[in-house]
């Protein structure tokens, strides 16, 4: 009993809480790429522990960054996000002169051998450096508002034109939430954020009527993609597989990044699924123990974008596994992807950076 009062204790912290949580969600990943990979490389034509080894390298990087950007202090993550954001956006600008096109997607650049998503490396610099604007006294300076506004805009535009319909969807949302925690000393970004909500919805409402691939994504719920994710759900067992759901794998697509999730239940069932859920649930709870056990304005806005972020990404996801929504999206922790895991192990090291007891 002792021992799992120790481990109970030990678990009561938050940054233990965040970092055992997201240890066991990469575990996870790399798990479901080593037995599902062989179901993507099948489809694709590679060896079957190619996305296995790519992932552990990911992996091994990711956990590298987050214990590195961990231990920085305030002024480094700020002048690191300062790097980061201005390389993210000329990676942006660079896109969209010359993208690289990846399954039909032009939000990827090529540098040489690598391939980046600039949207994405943007990510924890918006996160973080939009936190600590909105955090000073002075915040209520119209240039500060300006800028922030001008910068949402731009990436949501940019996103938009590539097209990367997901990727706006986050940047809006997320501007909006941060307005509305704000919106006591910032007001004017808070209004602004119902504005660009607005334009949002008559620019869907256009592109849905004048651009191909925006009805693809906006209005067709039912392709084939979400109708086999939720016949893979729904013929899962509670533990283990059946021939069903084995048989929906090898159809598919985005098996290990988008469909992650109906891929772990249809391999190892819905408590696994559920598992999954409890874990992501468990980095809610310590985010939001430190918005509320936070040492300054700057550390509690931090954790509270981060929680809205992750809950984006993952209620997205889920809809998505579900058919409800037909759009990219990502499980932070444990989809495959190198630039999009990297850089959520980046923001959660600087979060845990922020909220040191």
């Amino acid at each position: 009993m002792q021992f799992f009062q120790k481990i109970k204790s030990w678990l009561s912290k938050d940054n233990n809480l965040i970092w055992t949580s997201v240890v066991a969600l990469m575990i996870i990943g790399l798990l479901s790429v080593y037995f599902l990979g062989a179901y993507a490389s099948a489809r694709l034509g590679v060896t079957p522990n190619y996305f296995f080894d790519k992932s552990f390298v990911y992996v091994l990087i990711g956990l590298l960054f987050m214990i590195l950007a961990s231990r920085l202090s305030n002024k480094s993550i700020i002048r690191f996000c300062w790097v980061l954001g201005i390389f993210g956006l000329l990676m942006i600008l660079l896109g969209l002169i010359n993208p690289t096109y990846i399954a039909g997607s032009a939000r990827y650049v090529k540098l040489g051998s690598v391939v980046l998503n600039p949207f994405v490396i943007t990510l924890p610099a918006y996160v973080v450096l939009v936190s600590h604007w909105l955090s000073k006294e002075n915040a209520k300076q119209s240039w500060v508002m300006a800028g922030i506004t001008l910068v949402t805009l731009f990436i949501a535009v940019a996103a938009f034109m590539a097209p990367y319909v997901f990727m706006t969807q986050v940047y809006l949302l997320l501007f909006f939430i941060m307005g509305f925690k704000a919106r006591k000393n910032t007001p004017g970004i808070f209004y602004t954020g119902i504005c660009i909500l607005i334009i949002l919805g008559l620019m869907m409402a256009f592109a849905t009527l004048t651009m191909p691939h925006i009805q693809h994504k906006i209005l067709n719920f039912g392709n084939y993609a979400t109708q086999t994710s939720v016949h893979a759900i729904t013929s899962s067992a509670l533990v283990g597989n059946t021939p069903e759901s084995l048989a929906s794998l090898s159809r598919l697509p985005g098996l290990i990044s988008d469909f992650m999730f109906t891929g772990i239940i249809a391999k190892f069932g819905i408590l696994m699924g559920l598992l999954v859920l409890a874990l992501y649930g468990f980095v809610f709870n310590g985010l939001t123990h430190m918005i509320h056990n936070a040492k300054d304005k700057f550390s509690k806005m931090l954790s509270f974008s981060t929680l809205w972020l992750l809950a984006i990404y993952v209620i997205m996801a889920v809809m998505v596994a579900f058919g409800l929504l037909s759009t990219a999206s990502y499980w932070p922790f444990i989809s495959f992807g190198g630039t999009t895991f990297i850089i959520w192990c980046m923001l959660f090291g600087f979060v845990l950076a922020e909220n040191k007891k």
